[in-house]
């Protein structure tokens, strides 16, 4: 039986993901110009509260990923490369 879902994002690989990310990253925050998967985020001043938000909704969008409160973790928000590592486990 086939599903009506589009799994088309599950097939990215990681690199794929995090490519992603960082381009947005990159687009939307100029103080992460110069983003690589170990830059810290939650530290690093250049996304507010309300950034962060935009940039779950972004993630939900892109890769078609459902959150939960539990997902919105210190440890997934860290780093480009730990958001990436967050959508794969979503997909």
């Amino acid at each position: 039986m086939e599903s009506d879902v589009d799994n088309s994002a599950a097939g990215l690989e990681k690199t794929d993901i995090l490519r992603t990310i960082r381009g947005y990253l990159r687009n939307r925050f100029p103080a992460l110009a110069e983003v690589e998967a170990t830059t810290p985020l939650l530290h690093s001043g250049a996304i507010d509260s309300l950034g962060f938000l935009e940039l779950m909704t972004f993630l939900s969008e892109e890769f078609g990923i459902t959150l939960e409160d539990e997902d919105f973790d210190a440890g997934n928000l860290a780093t480009a490369g730990k958001l990436a590592e967050f959508v794969e486990r979503k997909l």
